[in-house]
């Protein structure tokens, strides 16, 4: 009996030892903080040459759908089309008719900005109705124009002017440009446009997923974080992860699901337990199985975390 009792006494002492152990390795200890850096800079948006109402301005995509209200005579409806068709011909876009949500809505009716379009939407003639502001684009969802006034000149001008406006460009002081604020017949789509038009719709409708901020601390085995994760892309991000790395280790993924044009997501994480001798912890956002994986920008993806006082540059 007294073998058993010292056999059952050192089981107890070891698992006792082995529970003090464990203890050890994950008791709270002084909190450290992270100070996080952003793999890859946020690309600044470029400076274009002519006036629009915010800077880079334009559509999802190059291809823009388009209806024409029934109150538009034969006419009017020549004039639009003609105006889409020159805009085809002397730069990268393409408009195709759709009956139903159309982005771009040709009416023959005076128009009136409400009071939050004030700065992008010319009164009686047009403009964008809808916008976001993704940080890397002003992408406008939908806009509107006015075939009120009449036309005096062989070809299309004020559809072309009007268009224009709906693209996101403002008046400018060109006698010669279709955007000075006097039309007249000898005014035409000057290179300027075209250059900025051409530039503004190179990039693809994908998306673009961004790191936006983070913020961390770990104390003693365990994380604390928040991150806000951003798509400032020209299309909706499907299926988004965040994957956590410790020294090139996953140890955890979170699914961030869907992410729209412009809009931020955040998680707040609290205690996710870490390997008790990990150097280097990583933030990646990408994509699950059918997520879109191509990006604008694929080099704002990652986030590391470096001691508070560690003297690494960012």
């Amino acid at each position: 009996m007294k073998i058993i009792e010292t056999l059952i006494f050192l089981i107890l002492f070891m698992v006792l030892g082995f529970s003090l152990y464990l203890l050890w390795l994950n008791w709270p200890t002084e909190t450290i903080s992270y100070k996080p850096v952003i793999t890859g800079s946020l690309q600044p948006r470029q400076v274009s040459v002519t006036s629009q109402f915010y800077p880079n301005m334009r559509y999802r995509d190059r291809r823009i759908s388009y209806s024409i209200g029934p109150e538009c005579n034969e006419k009017k409806k020549n004039d639009a089309l003609m105006a889409m068709a020159l805009l085809s011909e002397k730069t990268s876009l393409k408009f195709y008719e759709a009956s139903d949500k159309a982005e771009l809505k040709i009416l023959c009716s005076d128009l009136a900005p409400e009071p939050e379009q004030q700065d992008y939407f010319v009164a009686g003639e047009g403009g964008p109705t809808d916008i976001i502001n993704t940080s890397l684009y002003y992408v406008i969802l939908s806009g509107k124009i006015s075939l009120f006034r009449s036309e005096k000149c062989t070809e299309p001008r004020i559809a072309l002017h009007e268009m224009l406006h709906a693209l996101g460009f403002d008046h400018n002081q060109n006698s010669l440009s279709i955007m000075y604020p006097v039309t007249s017949c000898n005014q035409e789509i000057d290179n300027f446009l075209i250059r900025d038009i051409n530039r503004l719709y190179e990039t693809e409708s994908i998306p673009d997923l961004s790191i936006a901020e983070i913020s961390a601390n770990k104390s003693g085995r365990y994380l604390n974080f928040y991150i806000g994760v951003i798509n400032r892309g020209l299309m909706e991000a499907d299926n988004v992860v965040l994957s956590i790395y410790a020294d090139n280790s996953k140890v955890k993924e979170f699914d961030l699901s869907d992410i729209g044009i412009g809009i931020k997501k955040s998680l707040n994480v609290q205690n996710l337990r870490m390997p008790a001798d990990v150097k280097n912890i990583r933030f990646v956002t990408g994509y699950g199985p059918g997520g879109a994986g191509i990006e604008i920008f694929a080099g704002n993806n990652n986030a590391e975390l470096i001691l508070e006082n560690n003297k690494t540059e960012e």
